[in-house]
């Protein structure tokens, strides 16, 4: 039986002895491709090869590409075949090879490596593909009764995300046998039943598909496979689950032992969900992306706490989904390498968010299991949406949780109500995911492809002498600019470095023979073009000008301070907090840096003094900075540091900062430590889970920080009248001061408010023998409120008290019953707030006994306060 591992290994060789280039799997996290939160398909890293904007030095490549797809995310674990996290080989063909050899080389390896009968094995063409069709049958000899047409939602592949290389499709299946099909006379591949598996998609690229849905020829064929491993290895270990194949079944092992639980009944979907989404998180989190609220970290957040919400049915009541990391590294470390490195980290990330979840995941459990059992008791087939709002608000429930477990017992939760909630609850600023422009996108692109690679003279030189090879304006190609027009000029030579791997574009001048002259705003890359980004000041510039274009030196040199000083500060990282530690971006400025790496906790006051020190003495011990050229494999075999999510070609800068610190680095750097200066970090912070970032300044940020703190501390001189060095004690005398104001004022405003207690128990609306005690309290603060509704109903054991208050413009609404209303009647304190914070623009809720909230619209209390009475009426 082939395992998963010799499946990796074979597809690898076979390829490799086609001549194909072996590129390791690229990271989930796609590089500069707005179009996709994650890695969905091989081809993904080779968007630029097929659409001709990059030239590499292969034109075949082969690969087992890392991949996460949640758009079945609800059938994970249930099914014996859909997967959040999968493993996809592919081979691939950038203007080499196309239909003939993919198809030939598809044949060979499925029958003479998997040993596939070839009697069992069917395929599908696009159905105008007569050239497949005549490969297939003439070439290869499958009789045409095992070549089945199908239409372009079958077979016309692409693109992966917006935009990106398309084309029809050839797709090979195994015939599983009359028993797991459907008995019709017509069943073949494209029927719903499960007789026929499709396990390898040759894809023929011929479009490039831009981000308005256009198809444009590519200007070279390509192919583009993918055959998903987890699928093959059932049909090569003659399985029908993939959680029956010998990878999957080794974590199923670890749950089965670790819980003293079966693989059976129910808790066969409980566990597959457990070690698949392991395995998503795991992968997802080594490549730097971590759980938050937005964005990728959202689908993670997501992944993790449905596999939570299964554990629930096998008992785990506490962190169990980190214990996963190990076994997954154990098995798949090997091969991908990145997982042991950053296995210390995603452990602690998962263990952090695992307790957080869990302590707020048993009380919406049951408040939401309470629900559906009222609903059902009811004969009610939908949920609010504003309920599931409550539990996601209140509790942290996910709606996703809530809409999975609704749709268990049959009832249909009202999303559309649920958003409705949301948006008024807040704004979220949600990160958008696809091209900001896409005109320019498409612009930068044919750039690109017209312009191929330029030469970047900037390691060395300030200034040189060039040639225009492009013109465009802001929106096409032309020409020729002229004074005050902006657009993009592309050089045959440049010394402006082109933004990229954390490092700004160079800004400056580029002159020409008749005295025009074209400023520089902004240099990006694109591809392997450096684009420059600017106006034209005086003059008319034209395509084949000679010109020379000058960097601002001053500027460029604060940069390659700063660009150094995260080599050292990445080192002393590591040197301090230890080797789990990667960078996860950064941002390289004249004035300032940051740097962004993978820790699972907050640096200490004592780490960042320790961390600073250590680069500052390896600054002063002006350590000379070289550059060297070499091989990729030969520069990571040095212990060479790689920088967060580049692609590498075989050829790569090595920087080293002495012994101290060596990096695979395109930017620019200064000539030795000792030009730095000095560092100082700013701020140690969080930008999302499992990551820190440190921003930092040295020589014009450390200037313009003195002057600015020197300027703070005259001014406090003057306005308090003391010297330098009294400041200090001025401060905490005028802060001791103000402490003392503020509870004189608070236990002023208390009294205020508790001697017209009186005025509101006589103002009190009797019902039904009950008491309700409704005032609006100007200004009162929240604590102010609670404190008064205690006391009141301490006197009066029969009422339910509604209060409001404007806190700093910010309306506040409280209502709070007695033990004694809550138990004879309807009220319901929750309900009633739920209800009149709308009517302030805000929301909130509670318990039956007490609930709060807040809205932005004070100037409709009194009307919530009459609305409140009348529900508090109908209640009791």
């Amino acid at each position: 039986m082939l395992k998963v591992k010799d499946l990796r290994d074979s597809y690898i060789e076979f390829f490799k002895s086609k001549g194909h280039r072996h590129i390791h799997s690229s990271s989930l996290i796609p590089k500069d491709d707005p179009t996709l939160l994650f890695t969905t398909a091989g081809m993904v890293q080779f968007k630029a090869n097929f659409a001709g904007t990059i030239k590499t030095d292969y034109t075949t490549a082969t690969t087992i590409q890392k991949c996460l797809r949640t758009s079945d995310l609800e059938n994970v674990g249930r099914t014996e075949r859909h997967c959040t996290f999968f493993e996809m080989l592919g081979n691939f063909s950038f203007g080499d090879y196309f239909k003939e050899k993919a198809i030939e080389y598809a044949w060979e390896y499925s029958v003479d490596v998997l040993k596939f009968d070839s009697n069992l094995i069917w395929v599908s063409i696009y159905q105008d593909d007569d050239e497949a069709f005549e490969i297939w049958n003439k070439k290869i000899g499958i009789p045409a009764e095992r070549i089945v047409r199908l239409g372009k939602a079958d077979n016309f592949w692409g693109p992966a995300g917006d935009s990106g290389a398309c084309g029809p499709c050839s797709e090979l299946y195994i015939d599983k046998g009359p028993e797991h099909g459907c008995g019709s006379p017509d069943c073949k591949p494209g029927c719903d039943c499960e007789r026929y598996m499709e396990y390898w998609n040759l894809v023929f690229n011929q479009f490039n598909q831009d981000t308005n849905g256009k198809l444009n020829p590519l200007p070279q064929t390509g192919i583009d496979t993918g055959m998903g491993l987890e699928r093959l290895a059932t049909i090569c270990q003659g399985v029908t689950s993939i959680y029956d194949t010998d990878e999957f079944k080794r974590l199923i092992d670890f749950v089965c032992r670790q819980l003293n639980v079966k693989y059976e009944g129910r808790n066969k979907t409980s566990i597959n969900v457990i070690v698949e989404h392991s395995r998503a998180l795991t992968f997802t989190m080594s490549d730097g992306a971590y759980p938050s609220n937005e964005g990728r970290g959202y689908v993670l957040r997501r992944i993790l706490r449905r596999a939570l919400r299964f554990g629930r049915y096998l008992g785990i009541k506490e962190p169990f989904i980190y214990k996963m990391v190990d076994p997954i590294v154990e098995i798949m470390g090997d091969y991908y390498p990145e997982l042991k490195a950053a296995a210390p980290n995603i452990k602690n990330v998962l263990m952090g968010e695992e307790k957080r979840f869990l302590e707020t995941l048993e009380t919406g459990m049951q408040i939401l299991e309470g629900m559906l059992s009222d609903l059902t008791e009811k004969k009610l087939t939908e949920m609010p949406g504003r309920d599931a709002f409550v539990l996601y608000d209140t509790y942290g429930f996910p709606a996703e949780m809530t809409n999975e477990m609704a749709e268990e017992k049959g009832i249909h939760v009202n999303m559309k109500e649920f958003e409705t909630a949301m948006e008024e609850q807040r704004q979220r600023g949600k990160q958008s995911w696809k091209g900001a422009d896409n005109n320019l996108e498409a612009l930068m692109n044919e750039i690109s492809s017209k312009c191929g690679v330029t030469d970047f003279t900037g390691y060395t030189q300030y200034s040189s002498e060039s040639e225009v090879i492009l013109i465009t304006d802001e929106s096409k190609i032309c020409s020729s600019l002229k004074t005050g027009q902006q657009g993009f000029i592309i050089l045959k030579s440049t010394p402006f470095y082109g933004e990229s791997g954390g490092q700004k574009g160079d800004k400056g001048r580029i002159e020409f023979s008749t005295d025009a002259v074209f400023r520089v705003f902004d240099t990006k890359k694109i591809n392997k073009t450096i684009v420059h980004s600017g106006i034209v000041e005086k003059g008319i510039i034209s395509t084949g000008d000679k010109c020379s274009a000058n960097i601002e030196r001053i500027e460029r040199n604060l940069i390659k301070a700063n660009h150094t000083v995260t080599h050292l500060l990445q080192a002393a990282l590591r040197k301090t907090l230890g080797d789990h530690v990667k960078q996860a971006g950064s941002q390289v400025e004249a004035e300032r840096m940051r740097f962004d790496f993978s820790h699972f906790e907050a640096m200490t006051p004592e780490q960042i003094s320790e961390v600073e020190s250590l680069v500052n003495r390896k600054i002063w011990e002006d350590l000379e900075v070289t550059t060297s050229e070499m091989k990729l494999e030969d520069a990571l075999k040095t212990g060479a540091m790689a920088e967060f999510g580049e692609k590498y070609e075989n050829s790569v800068r090595v920087i080293k900062c002495g012994d101290f610190s060596t990096e695979l680095c395109g930017g620019t750097h200064v000539s030795s430590t000792g030009k730095i200066g000095l560092f100082k970090i700013m701020k140690e912070s969080s930008p999302g889970a499992g990551m820190r970032r440190i921003e930092g300044i040295t020589l014009k940020g450390l200037l313009d920080r003195f002057n600015n703190l020197d300027g703070i501390i005259s001014e406090s001189e003057k306005i308090m009248n003391v010297s330098e060095k009294d400041i200090i004690s001025k401060v905490d005398d005028l802060i001791k001061t103000n402490l003392k104001l503020k509870k004189d004022i608070s236990r002023i405003e208390s009294a205020s408010l508790a001697s017209g207690m009186d005025d509101i128990l006589a103002a009190g609306i009797e019902q039904n023998g009950f008491k309700i005690y409704a005032a609006n309290l100007g200004n009162a603060k929240v604590n102010d409120m609670r404190d008064l509704s205690d006391k009141i109903r301490e006197k009066d054991q029969n009422s339910i008290v509604l209060f409001a208050s404007d806190t700093e413009g910010k309306a506040m609404l409280l209502c709070a019953a007695t033990k004694k209303v809550v138990d004879n009647s309807k009220a319901d304190c929750g309900a009633v707030i739920k209800e009149i914070s709308q009517i302030v623009g805000g929301g909130g809720g509670g318990r039956r006994d007490m609930a709060q909230a807040g809205g932005k619209n004070s100037s409709e209390l009194d009307k919530a306060l009459k609305r409140g009475i009348e529900i508090i009426k109908g209640m009791i």
